[in-house]
């Protein structure tokens, strides 16, 4: 029976160590649960913020092919506004394009192409070159850009061909997202 009382104290003095250290244990794991339930959450609004800006982006894009489409309709005379061009854009009517980039009419320029100089592309009334959207089409205003789409046409002969570059931008729902797309259409003559 002395044997049996000693074991009994054993044990109730391993099962107090036996507590503490599960109590630890339990503390150990649910800071584990918690750092991994807030890298979750923080992995979660990132992903957010990644599918936002896309969907942005994607946004400008279609503002700039837009653009592009709107330019293609400009260059073949396509017109359905009151304020059509007084000059139609054709090979015969090369003299329209400035270096200056008049009315978005730009000459080539080898050492600074118009599409890289920001001045073309200034959004402030009378400061830039490029043609809004629709200014020449009467294409309706596109909805939830930050700004109309723009775009320059360059002219260019390559031999004996005639070509017209044209430069878009376009704008997502905010004004720092742009997207630069080029297309060139070959001239009727």
């Amino acid at each position: 029976m002395n044997m049996s009382h000693s074991a009994r104290r054993f044990s109730v003095a391993s099962l107090r160590r036996q507590r503490g250290l599960s109590l630890f244990m339990v503390m150990i794991f649910l800071v584990i649960l918690s750092i991994l339930g807030v890298t979750a959450i923080q992995s979660s609004t990132f992903s957010a913020l990644i599918a936002g800006n896309e969907a942005d982006r994607t946004l400008a894009f279609q503002a700039a092919e837009s653009a592009l489409r709107d330019a293609e309709k400009d260059i073949a005379g396509a017109c359905a506004a009151a304020n059509c061009r007084t000059t139609p854009i054709s090979p015969e009517t090369a003299d329209i394009f400035t270096a200056a980039c008049n009315d978005g009419l730009c000459l080539p320029n080898d050492t600074a192409p118009v599409w890289e100089q920001k001045t073309n592309w200034l959004t402030t009334a009378g400061s830039g070159k490029a043609v809004v959207y629709g200014t020449y089409t009467g294409a309706a205003a596109l909805p939830v850009v930050s700004q109309q789409p723009r775009y320059l046409i360059e002219y260019f002969k390559l031999g004996e061909a005639f070509v017209f570059r044209v430069s878009a931008v376009g704008y997502g729902a905010k004004d720092s997202t742009q997207v630069m797309l080029q297309t060139s259409v070959k001239a009727l003559k």
